[in-house]
């Protein structure tokens, strides 16, 4: 099972991605890409952030430089489940966030998630 809901994906600058409106069944995957990758959610064209080398000349790999955070983000009382991150692909058209919720038997609450390209 995937995400719950309708995401509202909004760019909130050219290194943030803001993504709402979703939550995750118990022990539910949901994907998140970038615009030309194969996520469930696709982060906006606008958003293109790629590999690059540092000022010390070290290859810095979108594994590394794309942070992907969650939270509860349900009006009233939240209870947070554990969601899990993990990165794959190090170039935009194959770049994935596998997000897990780890409770076998509680969906989570709809969730903020956002998506920072670190440089």
């Amino acid at each position: 099972m995937a995400f719950t809901g309708t995401a509202v994906v909004t760019e909130v600058s050219d290194s943030i991605v803001r993504i709402t409106g979703l939550s995750l069944a118990s022990a539910a995957t949901g994907t998140i890409s970038l615009s030309g990758g194969t996520g469930a959610v696709k982060c906006p064209h606008g958003f293109q952030p790629n590999n690059y080398t540092n000022d010390k000349g070290v290859d810095i790999s979108l594994i590394d430089s794309i942070d992907v955070t969650t939270k509860p983000a349900a009006t009233g009382t939240a209870t947070a489940i554990p969601v899990t991150v993990v990165k794959t692909g190090n170039h935009p058209a194959d770049w994935v966030a596998t997000l897990t919720n780890t409770h076998g038997s509680i969906a989570t609450p709809n969730l903020e998630i956002y998506v920072k390209f670190h440089t």
